[in-house]
């Protein structure tokens, strides 16, 4: 189960860097709209990539 968790938190940071990427390519064709719809969307993502892989803390 671990292992599927890994994996989608992978494809979220993937999600991420094409929406920034796309984002940045958007705001250089002066469509901003899009541009900021795409920088929102990548932040999210890159967010909950961060969220899933971070360790949790135990009571050790």
């Amino acid at each position: 189960m671990s292992r599927a968790v890994d994996v989608f938190a992978i494809l979220l940071l993937a999600a991420a860097a094409f929406s920034f990427a796309f984002g940045v390519h958007a705001l250089g064709d002066r469509q901003d709209f899009k541009a900021v719809y795409l920088l929102v969307i990548g932040g999210l993502s890159l967010k909950a990539s961060t969220e899933i892989l971070r360790p949790r803390g135990g009571s050790a």
